[in-house]
């Protein structure tokens, strides 16, 4: 059968369908069994497999038993993808990828087994809606005309199989399913089979000294993001470490071991033993001694480089001592020389105003 054809016998079908009301009515054809899942996996690859016996009678010499699968729910309905096979005749059709059968009979009177492959990688499975489809018998002439009355067809409804999605994770965390972001803590989804997306977050924050990292799923999934295949209710669960912050004070002196630590790990901080005082006293070499770290007015540690179990969240605050003894022998040093000028200079002033005068000495002369 010409490609042209084939183009006309799928017209013919399209317009008995649209002439046809819901119920099996037929004269020369019946749709004698149907088989069809009761539900499908959205997403699911696999085609889903619709089998069906069609009876025919009083098919002449040339006529075409055409069978093919409507999505009804359409305006018009069109023929869904899909791959047709029957016996004893072989389809024609093949190449056209459709759920669409013709067979050219052998005899006036006969059945026809037929198997739809349908959805899956051919398209045409909506996503969590009801397929409502139709399935369609009809004889054609040896010029491709309906045969008047010759047509039967049934109804059928494929529904999406619901499953029960448990998500296991701590109150502070929010999952997003399916691109939608969930209320925080573990959800319990009744939701379509098939293919799904979960995504959990990498920091849930539950305040400004405690947090939680996500480490990995149970099942040994250590993606943020990830796919799910869904054909039975299933659990998964999300592993969470707590983190507790190590805020450091330390007045402006660069000190190190501030951030986040797993709970239960060992932080080490540090700071220097002294630090330039600032303005001129540093100038004068004017110091601040380390004399401990402090939570609150609890002493933790007088020393300078230390380490602690983080089992909670911690903020520890340096204290400095003032050290001002570069400072107070520099400022006494320089008051000494000072002292030292100022004595000389009012010596060298006192010993210009009054000069020692020696006068000469007069010789006697006696006269003779």
């Amino acid at each position: 059968m010409s490609r042209s054809s084939r183009i006309v016998a799928v017209f013919l079908l399209f317009t008995f369908l649209a002439s046809t009301v819901p119920i099996a009515r037929a004269q020369t054809t019946s749709i004698i069994d149907l088989h069809y899942p009761t539900s499908f996996a959205v997403g699911n690859l696999n085609p889903i497999s619709v089998t069906a016996t069609v009876g025919y009678r009083n098919a002449e010499r040339g006529y075409s038993l055409l069978i093919g699968i409507l999505n009804s729910g359409e305006t018009p309905a069109k023929i869904i993808p899909g791959i047709a096979t029957s016996t004893p005749d072989p389809c024609v059709n093949e190449p056209v990828l459709a759920a669409y059968c013709m067979v050219k009979p052998q005899n006036s009177t006969g059945v026809e087994h037929l198997e739809f492959k349908i959805g899956g990688i051919l398209g045409g499975s909506p996503s969590g809606k009801e397929w409502r489809l139709n399935m369609t018998a009809a004889l054609a002439s040896a010029n491709n005309t309906l045969v008047e009355n010759s047509g039967s067809t049934v109804l059928f409804t494929l529904a999406p199989s619901l499953v029960t999605l448990t998500l296991k994770v701590p109150e502070a965390v929010a999952v997003t399913f399916d691109g939608v972001r969930q209320p925080p803590g573990p959800l319990q989804l009744s939701v379509f089979a098939g293919t799904h997306s979960v995504s959990v977050p990498v920091i849930a924050q539950i305040d400004n000294t405690t947090r939680l990292k996500f480490d990995s799923w149970t099942d040994g999934f250590t993606v943020l993001n990830r796919t799910v295949e869904l054909d039975s209710s299933r659990t998964y669960e999300a592993v969470y470490a707590t983190q507790y912050r190590l805020t450091i004070t330390a007045q402006g002196a660069p000190a190190t071991g501030q951030g986040w630590y797993d709970a239960g790990s060992i932080a080490t901080f540090s700071v220097a033993d002294s630090e330039p005082m600032s303005g001129t006293l540093g100038m004068l070499g004017g110091k601040l001694r380390f004399q401990g770290w402090y939570e609150g007015s609890r002493l933790q540690t007088n020393s300078s480089t230390d380490m602690i179990l983080m089992d909670r969240p911690y903020t520890l605050t340096v204290r400095w001592v003032p050290d001002y003894t570069i400072p107070l022998i520099i400022i006494g040093v320089v008051a000494i020389v000072i002292i030292l000028v100022l004595a000389y200079l009012l010596i060298h002033r006192r010993a210009t105003k009054n000069p020692s005068r020696v006068g000469p000495v007069a010789s006697e002369t006696g006269g003779g």
